[in-house]
């Protein structure tokens, strides 16, 4: 017969994207690269074994973290896991080496059980829940529980860090209510509104900050990118290009760092912008490609094309593109000096 007991539990619930699509050797690496990466992400909280709890669950895993104090623990650990994620897409050259992952966050008082084999599990609505909101997040995201929000939202570190709250219906009539961790805006974190919880009637949402900089650095550098673009080096260049100016714009209008996205872009080595293209057009075709995927797709949003001349290119901002980033962003349009252009 199985002990049970109940006691504070934050979960962090973690799926592996498009796992099933891949080969058993691809399945092989992930898994063990995912493992190596979440004992990394917990280690640096120096936690004892007894607090922490790891469940696999095949294609990912959930950790569970027992009577532990740290208000943001999960939080923190999540974004760990994302950044680290993300440092390991940048240095394997394969593609069937990269993967995303996709989090949800809890937290609650569960029963903690002793499972067949002896081990410590973990059993009730609280795991649960944190599985059913995972599966509504996309890849490089990060959904947590209202609760989660509940404790979090009122602390000055995560005031503006959420998306406004989003209600899904599942199972058996249970109404889940969850909201996305949207701030720090980085490279790691896709802060787009989840697929599954857009509603096929609704307007597109508002440009994240880093994709209005982004939409801004094309209007003002229309006639050269019309100038360089050409084939798919030369337009993955470009984006690449696009990307790293928004990225030190938000850095400078949050008075803030940001972290670059990998070690290709020095901060002052390149002065001009033709310098600038011509560093990313030197890289290797692979490496500006996959930046490319890694930085516009993601974090831009996919679904952003329809607001390029050049769709999925990224490059070239429409008119459409103008009257959004003019109606969503106007300080950041009025920043750039494009009037009533």
């Amino acid at each position: 017969m199985t002990k049970s007991s109940i006691i504070p539990v934050k979960y962090i619930f973690i799926d592996v994207v498009a796992y099933t699509k891949r080969t058993v050797e691809a399945q092989c690496y992930i898994i063990t690269a995912l493992n190596r990466i979440v004992s990394g992400a917990i280690n640096r909280y120096h936690m004892s074994d007894d607090s922490v709890v790891l469940i696999p669950t095949g294609d990912g895993m959930c950790i569970a973290l027992l009577n532990v104090s740290i208000y943001d623990i999960h939080v923190s650990i999540a974004k760990e896991v994302l950044r680290r994620i993300h440092a390991n897409n940048s240095r394997v050259k394969e593609k069937w080496r990269k993967f995303e992952v996709r989090i949800g966050i809890n937290q609650g008082d569960d029963n903690i059980v002793t499972d067949i084999n002896g081990r410590k599990n973990v059993t009730g609505a609280g795991i649960n829940n944190t599985r059913r909101i995972m599966d509504l997040a996309d890849g490089s995201q990060i959904l947590v529980s209202s609760t989660v929000y509940d404790n979090l939202h009122p602390r000055k570190a995560y005031y503006d860090a959420f998306s406004q709250e989003f209600g899904y219906k599942a199972k058996h009539g249970l109404i889940l209510k969850m909201y996305q961790i949207v701030k720090p805006e980085t490279y790691w974190l896709n802060t787009n509104t989840p697929s599954n919880l857009l509603s096929k009637d609704a307007p597109d949402p508002k440009l994240t900050e880093l994709a209005a900089y982004y939409f801004a650095h094309s209007i003002e550098k229309r006639r050269f990118l019309i100038e360089k673009r050409g084939y798919t080096q030369e337009n993955a260049a470009l984006a690449v290009l696009l990307w790293y100016l928004a990225v030190d714009s938000l850095g400078r209008s949050k008075s803030t760092e940001v972290e670059p996205y990998s070690e290709h872009m020095p901060e002052t080595e390149f002065d001009t912008l033709d310098a600038k293209f011509k560093f990313f057009m030197n890289l290797p075709f692979w490496v500006c490609c996959d930046l490319k995927d890694s930085l516009c797709y993601y974090r831009i949003g996919e679904h952003n094309y329809k607001y390029f001349e050049d769709g999925l290119e990224f490059t070239i901002v429409n008119a459409e593109g103008r009257n959004k980033l003019k109606s969503e962003w106007p300080n950041i349009w009025d920043e750039f000096g494009f009037g009533e252009s």
